[in-house]
C-alpha cells in the first residue's frame, strides 16, 4: 500500500516511496572498547561474564534481579519433559548454546537429571504466550503453558547472555547468566513484520535470517507479500507460467533508480545472484518453489512465527496478467492513471483462476490467514466490459466500487471454503464487505476514521499506518521514538478488537540485504516493544537499546546507527556558538569537515567540543563497528542579527488561510488561478472545506513572540511545506516526501513578525503540524493567541 501521489508519472505504484531526509548519528569511544572486548572474547576459551545490566527488549511485565548467577558449562544439563513442541524448543536452545561454546549442551527428556540444569517446563496455567523465567545459582527454569511461551522465555535467556552467544565460533567455555526472576506475557496477539519480495527478490537464506531476528524480539507473524506487478514469487503448479514468465523481468524504472543511487551507495546495487539469461535476454528476478517455501515455513514454525501469505488482488496483478492477459476485462496488461489494469471481477474465469491459486496457497501455508490485498484498484477498465455492465445491472450496482465489493466478497467465500480466514487492506471497508470475520489491516493514515469503522462493524483490526509503520520510508532522528510512541487504540471506542500491530517493508528501492537492514533496524526493535510490553518508557528503552547494538553487530546486521539526538540541520547564533555532540553508544567514530567537502574516514575526528564565531557548514560522517559507514549529515551554523519586529495596529486573532485545488510538486508552483476559498482560522489545521485529494494551503498573518531570542520551529508535513518569518526562510521542507519532521531556527526580537506557511498535498498525505520552542518555551504547538492578522 502506498500514498496515491503524483509519482504515477514515473509509472510507480502505491509503494513507490517518497524520498525523505536522512539524519545523522554519532559516536561513543566507550562503546568501541566494550564491543571490542565482547567480540574478542568469542575467540578465547575463557568464561564470559554475566551482563552488567539486564537490558531485555521487549520490556517484561515484571523483572526482579537477584544476587549471583548461573554458570552454563559442560556440566549443565538441559531438561525438557513434555510435548514434542517443548522438546523442539529444547533442541533450539541446545543448538544456540552449543554453536557458540566449546562444549555441547546435553538434553535430558526423562526428567531425572541432578546437578546444575536448565529446565523447560510446561504448565497448565498461564496465558498462551506468557512465560516465567527464574535464574538462580542452581538452575534456570523456564515455565509456560505452551511451547510458544517457553520459546519466548528462551529468547529472554538469550538476551541475558552476552552478544558472543550470537557468534557460532564454538569458542566460549562457560557462560554466566545473572540471577533474575521474570514474569511476562504480551499485550497484543499480532506482532508482525511484512516483507515485500515481489519488487526485489530475497533468498531463502536471508528470509531465515530475518525470521531469526523476529524471533529474538518476540514477533509472531511474518507477512510475505509474494505477488505484485513486478514479480510473482511463489510456484503455483497449476499455472507454471506464473513463475516462468511472471517471476522475471527486464529492468524497470525503479531498478534504474537503484542503479543510479548505487553509484554513491553500494547498498542500492542489484544483486548479481538474481540475474539469469532467459531466452537470450538478461532477466532479473527469482521465485520460491513450494519445497523451498515448506522449508521456510517449517523454520519459522520452530521459532513460533506464522507466515501469512499475501496474493494481492484484483489490482497489483500485472505479473500474472502478463502471463495471461485474458484475466482482465480488456484482455491486455498495462497501466491506468495510477495503477495497473486489474483482474476482471465479472468473468467466472477470474474466480476459477483465483480459486486454483488459493487452493495451493492454503495447502502450503498451515496458518489460519491468507491476505488477499484488495487495495489500490484502477477500476476504469471494468466500465469497458459488457459482462460488468450486465453484472451491475443485475445487482443494481451504481458504481465500480460496488464491483470491487462483489469481488472481495466472492474471494472471501473462496478463502473460507479452504478453511482459512481472509485479511484485506483497509480499502475493503469502502466496498460493501459483508463478512465481519475478515480482518482489516489499516494503512491509509489519511483516512482517519477507517479504524473506527472497522471496529464499529466488528472486524478485527491490525494497525500498520503509513504514518508510523512504513519502514521503507527514510528514517530520521525522530523516527525511532515515533514508532515507539504509537498508540494503536487511541481514540477507538472498541479497542478490544485491535489485535495488534505490524510494520511494512515495500522494496521498490530496497534491492539488498544491507539496505533492508538499514531501514528496518532498530525501528523493528522499537515496534517489538510497542507490540509486546504493557507499559512503556522511552528513556528506559533508549538505555536498554544502547546495549543491543553490540548484539546486532555480532549478528552482522547493518542497522542504522543511533542518532545524535540534539543535532539539527540548522543552528542559529548571535555572537559565538559551541559545537558539542552528545555521542550515543553504537557508533565508533565521527569525522567532520568545515570547508563544505564531504567527510571521509581520513577527515578530522570529533573528540571534544569546539567553538565558532562565524557562519559555517559542518558536515559529519558517522562510523560503526568494523568501520562501517553510517549517515552523512550537514549542519548549517548561521550567525544572525535579531530580526526586528514590525509595527502593527488594529490587529485581531487568527491567520488567513487560502485553499487551492491543483496538482503540485512544489509550493513554488501554487497559483492564484487555482484559489478556491479564503477564510480566517485560528491555528494551523486543515480547514473543513478541503475537498480535493491534491491541493495546497497558505497561512499568512503575523506571529507574536514574547521575548528576544532564538526560536526553533518544527515543521512536519506530507507532502511539501515551507515556513517563512519576515524575509527569512526558516524551514524549507518542500517536495514530495512522507510525514517527517524538519526544524529551523531564527533570531527574533520581541513582538510581531510576518508569518507565511505554505503546504501542498500530492495525494493521500493530509499531514501538517507546526511546533516551536524558544526562551522559556518548551517544544509545543504555537498557541492561538500568538497569531494575528490586520483587521480590515
Amino acid at each position: 500500500m502506498y500514498l496515491k501521489v503524483r509519482m504515477n508519472k514515473m509509472m510507480l505504484n502505491r509503494r513507490s516511496r517518497k524520498n525523505q531526509q536522512r539524519s545523522v548519528v554519532s559516536v561513543s569511544a566507550l562503546f568501541v572498547l566494550v564491543s571490542i572486548f565482547i567480540l574478542s572474547s568469542c575467540k578465547q576459551e575463557t568464561p564470559v561474564s554475566a551482563t552488567s545490566q539486564i537490558a531485555i527488549i521487549p520490556q517484561p511485565v515484571k523483572t526482579e534481579t537477584k544476587n549471583g548467577s548461573f554458570v552454563i558449562d559442560s556440566e549443565t544439563i538441559l531438561e525438557a519433559v513434555g510435548s514434542d513442541d517443548v522438546r523442539k524448543v529444547a533442541l533450539y536452545l541446545e543448538d544456540m548454546v552449543s554453536a557458540a561454546s566449546t562444549f555441547d549442551l546435553k538434553i535430558d527428556t526423562v526428567g531425572n537429571a541432578s546437578g546444575p540444569k536448565i529446565v523447560l517446563e510446561q504448565s497448565l496455567k498461564g496465558s498462551e504466550e506468557g512465560y516465567a523465567l527464574k535464574v538462580s545459582s542452581d538452575e534456570i527454569r523456564i515455565t509456560g503453558s505452551t511451547a510458544a511461551g517457553i520459546f519466548y522465555g528462551v529468547q529472554t535467556l538469550r538476551q541475558l547472555l552476552p552478544p558472543a552467544i550470537e557468534n557460532k565460533s564454538k569458542s566460549v567455555s562457560s557462560w554466566h547468566v545473572p540471577a533474575v526472576e521474570i514474569e511476562d506475557s504480551p499485550a497484543y496477539t499480532w506482532r508482525g513484520m511484512h516483507l515485500d519480495v515481489s519488487r526485489h527478490f530475497f533468498s531463502v537464506d536471508f528470509i531465515k535470517r530475518f525470521i531469526d531476528r523476529l524471533a529474538l524480539y518476540k514477533f509472531n507473524k511474518l507477512h510475505l507479500h509474494l505477488t505484485d506487478d513486478q514479480g510473482w514469487r511463489l510456484q503455483i503448479k497449476r499455472y507454471p507460467e506464473l513463475t516462468e514468465k511472471g517471476a522475471w523481468r527486464t529492468l524497470n524504472n525503479q531498478d534504474s533508480v537503484c542503479l543510479d543511487r548505487a553509484k554513491d551507495n553500494p547498498d542500492f546495487a542489484l544483486p548479481e545472484e538474481f540475474f539469469q539469461i532467459r531466452e537470450g535476454k538478461k532477466m532479473y528476478g527469482g521465485f520460491y518453489t513450494q519445497e523451498e517455501m515448506k522449508e521456510v515455513i517449517a523454520y519459522a514454525s520452530e521459532r513460533q512465527i506464522t507466515i501469512v501469505p499475501e496474493i494481492d488482488m484484483p489490482g497489483h496483478m500485472n505479473a500474472a496478467i502478463l502471463a495471461n492477459p485474458a484475466l482482465t476485462c480488456v484482455d491486455k496488461s498495462g497501466w491506468g492513471k495510477l495503477f495497473t489494469i486489474p483482474l476482471c471481477p465479472c468473468e467466472e474465469t477470474t474466480y476459477t483462476f483465483v480459486e486454483d491459486v488459493l487452493k495451493e496457497v492454503a495447502a502450503l501455508f498451515p496458518g489460519e490467514f491468507i491476505h488477499i490485498g484488495a487495495d489500490e484498484v484502477d477500476e476504469t477498465s471494468w466500465l469497458k466490459s459488457s459482462a460488468c455492465q450486465s453484472l451491475m445491472k443485475a445487482n443494481g450496482y451504481k458504481t465500480t466500487k460496488e464491483l470491487h465489493g462483489y469481488f472481495v466478497n466472492r474471494v472471501n467465500r473462496i478463502v473460507k471454503s479452504l478453511g482459512k480466514k481472509a485479511i484485506g487492506w483497509d480499502e475493503i471497508l469502502d466496498s460493501g464487505l459483508a463478512d465481519t470475520s475478515v480482518t482489516v489491516m489499516y494503512w491509509r493514515a489519511w483516512v482517519k476514521d477507517a479504524p473506527q469503522q472497522a471496529v464499529s462493524r466488528g472486524h478485527q483490526l491490525i494497525m500498520s499506518p503509513v504514518s508510523h509503520h512504513y519502514f521503507d520510508y527514510e528514517p530520521d532522528n525522530s523516527t525511532l521514538k515515533r514508532v515507539y510512541d504509537f498508540n494503536p487504540v487511541a481514540g477507538l471506542d472498541a479497542s478490544n478488537t485491535v489485535v495488534g500491530m505490524q510494520a511494512n517493508i515495500w522494496t521498490e528501492y530496497i534491492p539488498t540485504v544491507a539496505r533492508l537492514d538499514y531501514l528496518t533496524m532498530p525501528r523493528m526493535i522499537a515496534l517489538a516493544e510497542n507490540g509486546w510490553s504493557k507499559t512503556k518508557d522511552w528513556n528506559d528503552f533508549s538505555k536498554r537499546m544502547s546495549h543491543h547494538y553490540a548484539r546486532l553487530d555480532t549478528l552482522n546486521i547493518h542497522y542504522r546507527l543511533p542518532d545524535i539526538t540534539d543535532i539539527r540541520e540548522q543552528r542559529v547564533f548571535i555572537d559565538t556558538a559551541k559545537i558539542a555532540l552528545t555521542v550515543p553508544a553504537g557508533v565508533t567514530a565521527v569525522h567532520y569537515t568545515t570547508d563544505g567537502t564531504q567527510p571521509t574516514e581520513k577527515s578530522s575526528r570529533y573528540t571534544e567540543p569546539f567553538g565558532i564565531d562565524s557562519s559555517m557548514t559542518l558536515k559529519l560522517l558517522t562510523v560503526g563497528f568494523g568501520g562501517r559507514r553510517g549517515n552523512a549529515y550537514t549542519v548549517r551554523y548561521e550567525k544572525q542579527a535579531y530580526l526586528d519586529a514590525v509595527a502593527a495596529s488594529g490587529t485581531k486573532a487568527g491567520l488567513h488561510c487560502r485553499y487551492y485545488e491543483g496538482e503540485y510538486n512544489s509550493v513554488s508552483k501554487i497559483s492564484d488561478k487555482d484559489l478556491k476559498k479564503e477564510s480566517l482560522i485560528h491555528k494551523i489545521v486543515f480547514p473543513s472545506f478541503v475537498r480535493s485529494n491534491v491541493f495546497a494551503l497558505e497561512y499568512t498573518g503575523l506571529i507574536e513572540v514574547p521575548s528576544d531570542g532564538i526560536y526553533t520551529f518544527y515543521l512536519s508535513s506530507d507532502d511539501g511545506s515551507t515556513l517563512q518569518i519576515g524575509d527569512r526562510m526558516v524551514v524549507n521542507h518542500d517536495g514530495y516526501h512522507g510525514n517527517v519532521e524538519k526544524s529551523g531556527q531564527v533570531a527574533l526580537r520581541r513582538g510581531l513578525h510576518p508569518f507565511l506557511l505554505r503546504y501542498f498535498d500530492g495525494g493521500g498525505g493530509n499531514d501538517l503540524q507546526l511546533l516551536y520552542e524558544g526562551p522559556a518555551i518548551e517544544k509545543q504547538p504555537i498557541p492561538e493567541s500568538a497569531f494575528r492578522v490586520i483587521a480590515k
